[in-house]
This record gives structure tokens, sequence and C-alpha cells, in this order.
């Protein structure tokens, strides 16, 4: 006699499943597995973010986790003034945060989202920047967008 088919389905699921080795050690990195299966739409998303901003791209690259505005502007060689919002603009979208404190003044940091999506990369790639936030010397040719 025949087992039910949905039954047999399931069983075949489940033995699949029991199959799988993917260990998770993090939330992060739970998510990050998340984001990596819709990582185009994702991608788009967050570069829609910098469009042809080369200042916010320099001021993403820049906060290292160890800078806070006075310092980040120091080493990009530009006024306060124009660092603030862009730093506003990118804790907004959820691509910076603030990450420690140090001497009463915030440091900022790139939020894990980074590194599922590679976010730097495309930025340095996109600005021919260094992953300091600094004219790259390569004077690579930007790519074209569609």
């Amino acid at each position: 006699m025949r087992k039910d088919s949905s039954l047999d389905w399931n069983q075949q699921v489940l033995n699949r499943l029991g199959l799988i080795e993917h260990k998770v050690d993090s939330l992060e990195q739970t998510t990050a597995f998340a984001l990596r299966a819709e990582a185009s739409k994702h991608r788009a998303s967050a570069m829609e973010i910098f469009k042809k901003s080369k200042r916010r791209a320099q001021v993403y690259l820049a906060a290292d986790g160890s800078r806070g505005v006075q310092e980040i502007a120091g080493h990009l060689k530009m006024q306060r003034q124009n660092i603030t919002p862009e730093l506003r603009e990118l804790k907004d979208q959820g691509l910076l945060e603030i990450v420690g404190a140090s001497g009463g003044r915030d440091l900022w940091g790139k939020t894990p989202i980074d590194r599922s999506l590679r976010i730097t990369q495309f930025v340095c790639e996109e600005f021919n920047l260094e992953r300091d936030g600094r004219p790259s010397a390569n004077k690579k040719a930007r790519r074209k967008r569609h």
C-alpha cells in the first residue's frame, strides 16, 4: 500500500534539513546570511544613499570606529559643518552608528550591514577612494551607471 504523498514529501524535507550543517555563531551572522540571499536588492538600496556624493562616500569610509566628527573632518581635510550632516544622513539610513566614546566625543563606525553587503568595497571602486576615504592614487576609471 502507498503512503500519503504529503507525508513522504514532508519526511523528505525533514531528512534533507537534517543533513544541512549550517552553523551560526551569532545573530549578526544569521542576518548576514539572510541579507546575502537578496544582496543585489539591498546593495542597490544602500547605494542609492550615496548617489553621486563623493563627500558622503568619503565620510562613510573615514568613519572607521576610531574617529569622532572633528577627527573625520581633519582626516579628510574638510570643514566640520560639512561632515556632520553626512554622518547624520548615513546614521538615519542605517549605514553608520556611534560605536563608542572617547574623551567626550562620539566615535563613528560602520554597521554590520557593511560587511554583509560589501558596501566599503563598492564605494571605494565607485568613487576611486582608499578604504580610509582619501582619494586613491590609482587613477582607475569610474564604472559607468546605466
